[in-house]
């Protein structure tokens, strides 16, 4: 489609043709469309009358000549001249210079940058990186913006609560870039441990913890890497200040205080703790210590005979320790609440505000303030009022698990099983198919004790070696049957719920629930075990004849729901016998 004539072009050429004296009646002709046909021609007359010199006042033949009266078209263009030289309201500039939506007004890209910028790119892709500038990995620290450190929080989904504060540290980059922690620690992280970069929870608590000054509250999942996250502050503060001499550990305690809900968790965080300092012990004689139930006031004693720099305890062997004068702790500089929404669910919390309450009397020194640092897997009530009554300032970082660790990788298979023998040779025929698997590890969750020694009389006739988990044994033997599966010496434990929650056993391929959970919340731990680190797990519960309706309609709503493989398994028998996975229709008369 063609233009209309600009309103000077018709102007000009009427004032053109009044000077001139010219008399003879304008022949000018309304705008109208044009064929592509049409604007070809008439463009190509335009640039012949231009190469042939004539003068410019020469006018093209009107394709359709205009029917109008020369007095009434010139009565129209001098109004429309008159109307072109009014102001409208609204074009002239306002007396209040705030109104002005436009002052001071500088576009994102003008003209000249936008030519600069598109000249100098060699690609779209270089005009991309010119405009939006390098990613935060290609940047150095000092190139880092606001932008770039919002972007890395995104990416390794760390979400700050009151991150609006200043006193809250940026999240670390890689290992060694901020020298928050000794280079001794970073190259036993990298080059032993096979650690290449922090996790997210590491990034963000590890400078908050090291260099500010405030308490740390972490909402994150099991598996995220909250041991490293609080032990390596701890050794970083031993290796800079130097390792306390055996008679001042004796007489101020621990720098280091870890509370968590069971003795498997402690001694796997001693564990783990143990991996970093047994690999500099030589030159810092580190002691890294757990008191938990199953070990007697003597042992305990003996243990801390020489004092210890990390201690790991549950809450009710802390207490009694404390009572009977084992263990002083006054210049404490790291406390920790490790899985502290399971230490509720246990019923420590009147424990955990004696002990709280305690360290406030003995740590009442300003100049030795400890830091307390709460790690949950989720943020109830109670916690929140521990959090905000004994914690100082603290920040709140909630740490999502992205791609493969948002969702743990498991099948969950139900199944109709009624007797204890049918599920039996229902396991012996899972294993079986699974047999397959290179060195697999297998937990089999139990509810009665009795059950699991009848399990364990049954696998002594086949080839699986199994060892059994329950609160009837002895701590030391506990210990032993952990120890023994993480190795691979054995292929199935028999565990009751002790083994449910916090234990972080590599390589759990399956998990098999012979009895369903009276606490359906215990169902999701106890497959937990299994699916982790982006491993791909099996679970499989057998359910029988008499279980609680209740827990089977979560039971299937979970199965449904939690789905990550495409290949849950939910028997059609279970839900006809439980009569749930049905849809209803509510009738509707007229």
């Amino acid at each position: 489609m063609s233009r209309p004539l600009p309103i000077d072009s018709l102007l000009a050429g009427i004032r053109k043709q009044k000077n001139a004296g010219n008399k003879q009646e304008t022949n000018l002709e309304s705008p109208k469309y044009l064929t592509k046909t049409q604007r070809e021609r008439l463009l190509k007359d335009l640039k012949d009358t231009k190469d042939s010199k004539e003068p410019s006042s020469v006018q093209v033949k009107p394709i359709l000549k205009n029917t109008r009266q020369p007095n009434e078209y010139k009565a129209d263009l001098n109004k429309q001249h008159r109307n072109a030289n009014k102001t409208l309201p609204f074009d002239h500039a306002p007396e209040d210079e705030q109104e002005d939506t436009f002052a001071n007004y500088t576009p994102i890209v003008t003209s000249s940058k936008l030519k600069q910028l598109t000249s100098a790119a060699r690609s779209k892709d270089d005009i991309e990186l010119q405009y939006m500038g390098k990613h935060w990995t290609e940047k150095s620290l000092s190139e880092m913006t606001d932008r770039d450190w919002r972007i890395l929080r995104e990416d390794f989904h760390i979400h700050i609560t009151n991150g609006n504060s200043k006193s809250v540290l940026n999240p670390l980059r890689n290992w060694e870039e901020l020298d928050l922690i000794p280079k001794k620690l970073t190259n036993i992280l990298q080059r032993d441990l096979k650690f290449d970069f922090p996790t997210p929870v590491q990034r963000i608590t590890i400078p908050n913890i090291v260099k500010g000054n405030r308490d740390f509250v972490g909402v994150a999942s099991t598996g995220s890497g909250k041991t490293l996250a609080f032990v390596l502050p701890m050794l970083t503060q031993l290796l800079t200040n130097g390792v306390p001499p055996i008679a001042l550990k004796k007489m101020n305690g621990p720098i280091g205080l870890v509370l968590v809900p069971t003795r498997e968790l402690a001694q796997q965080i001693q564990l783990e703790a143990e991996k970093v300092v047994n690999l500099i012990r030589e030159e810092y004689p580190i002691k890294i210590e757990s008191i938990v139930g199953g070990h007697s006031l003597e042992e305990i004693s003996s243990n801390l005979n020489e004092g210890c720099d990390i201690l790991i305890a549950t809450p009710g062997k802390l207490i009694e320790c404390l009572e009977n004068h084992l263990l002083v702790i006054s210049n404490l500089s790291y406390l920790v609440l490790d899985e502290a929404d399971k230490m509720i669910d246990l019923g420590f919390e009147d424990q955990l505000k004696t002990i709280l309450n305690n360290l406030e009397v003995n740590n009442s020194n300003v100049s030795s303030l400890y830091r307390t640092l709460m790690f949950t897997a989720t943020l109830s009530s109670p916690l929140e009022k521990i959090a905000s009554g004994y914690l100082r300032n603290p920040i709140y970082a909630s740490i999502k698990a992205e791609g493969a660790d948002a969702m743990p990788q498991i099948q969950q298979v139900v199944q109709y099983c009624p007797t204890d023998d049918q599920k039996f040779k229902a396991i012996e025929s899972i294993l079986r198919e699974k047999n397959t698997m290179d060195n697999p590890r297998v937990i089999i969750f139990i509810n009665y004790k009795a059950t699991a020694d009848w399990l364990a009389n049954k696998f002594a006739s086949t080839k699986y070696k199994v060892t059994i988990l329950h609160g009837s044994k002895s701590q030391e033997q506990r210990e032993h049957s952990i120890q023994l599966l993480r190795s691979g010496k054995i292929q199935i434990l028999i565990a009751t719920n002790v083994a449910a929650r916090g234990l972080d056993i590599p390589n759990v391929a399956l998990v098999i629930n012979f009895h369903f959970p009276k606490d359906f919340a215990d169902y999701v731990h106890r497959i937990g075990r299994t699916g982790r680190a982006g491993n791909l797990g099996t679970a499989v519960t057998l359910i029988g004849d008499e279980e609680d309706r209740e827990n089977i309609k979560q039971l299937y709503d979970y199965v449904m729901d939690n789905n990550p493989l495409k290949n849950n398994r939910f028997q059609k028998y279970v839900k006809d016998m439980y009569d749930i996975g049905k849809e209803k229709y509510d009738m509707i008369f007229y």
